[in-house]
């Protein structure tokens, strides 16, 4: 049937010039094709349109050109949303080759008297795909995120700061008499070791006192804590160390070997400058 509606709507079949339609009868919105070609030797201007055919009839789809031996061609997809006669004018290919005007008749959907009015149909409900599942996903991990960072940096700062332990601050003496009574222990200077014995009595008294008067004994010379402790300590005191001090300088830098009671007075003049000077106590019971 629509062969037969093409063929009746050819024009100038006979010239080459053609404007076919599917059909000269549609419903509002329904989409037919619309055909237009010509002779390669005769065409000297081809149509451009845009977005409507003619006022009324909107174009859907627009082909490209198609060239087959000798005939060019386009090939149009065409509708209307408004009921009535809509005339197509005839298309002018050149001077001598034109087609002859069609008319499309665009109908309304008629009702039957009585009918009975039907429910919209419902939204048909899509398969779920992965760009409806990533946003979702999303949102879990950075909640997830979110309790995590609160738990770390959060809730376990607030329980470190409760179980957190005071610290311990050991006194210097303490520490120093210690150390010393492990170097007594450990007999070095009766194994021959009598410079590394003196060495070891000097780095402790050393460490203590700078720990005890706040100065850096450690890098200075014996003449230089000297100095230092004169205004801190009283003579019995600044004799003591003076004498362990020069007596260890003498055993590491002079190469000297200390007698067996020198080397027990070393300890005990270490023992007792520490015990002497030692910073007292508050007690705040």
């Amino acid at each position: 049937m629509k062969k037969i509606i093409a063929l009746l709507l050819v024009s100038n079949i006979a010239w080459g010039q053609t404007a076919v339609m599917d059909t000269n009868s549609i419903l509002i919105g329904e989409q037919i094709n619309f055909s237009i070609s010509n002779t390669i030797s005769e065409t000297e201007v081809w149509p451009t349109y845009e977005e409507f055919l003619v006022e009324g009839i909107e174009i859907i789809k627009q082909g490209k050109l198609d060239t087959n031996e000798n005939i060019i061609s386009q090939n149009f997809i065409i509708t209307s949303w408004d009921s009535g006669s809509y005339y197509i004018p005839p298309i002018s290919f050149s001077e001598n080759s034109k087609t002859e005007g069609l008319l499309l008749n665009v109908q309304t959907i008629t009702l039957k008297e009585g009918a009975e009015l039907k429910d919209i149909k419902q939204p048909m409900e899509a398969p779920i795909g992965w760009s409806d599942i990533w946003p979702w996903l999303v949102g879990v991990l950075l909640i997830a995120l979110i309790i995590f960072l609160l738990k770390k940096y959060v809730f376990n700062k607030k329980e470190e700061i409760k179980n957190e332990k005071p610290k311990v601050i050991i006194p210097a003496d303490v520490i120093a008499l210690k150390e010393l009574i492990n170097l007594e222990e450990a007999k070095i200077w009766q194994e021959g070791k009598i410079k590394e014995y003196h060495s070891s009595l000097s780095e402790i008294v050393r460490r203590y006192t700078e720990e005890r008067f706040q100065f850096i004994a450690l890098e200075l010379t014996t003449e230089e804590i000297i100095s230092e402790l004169k205004s801190k300590v009283n003579n019995e005191q600044l004799a003591s160390i003076t004498i362990l001090l020069k007596r260890a300088d003498l055993a590491k830098f002079a190469k000297s070997k200390p007698e067996e009671t020198e080397n027990k007075e070393s300890m005990q003049l270490a023992k007792h400058f520490v015990a002497q000077t030692k910073q007292k106590q508050i007690n705040n019971g």
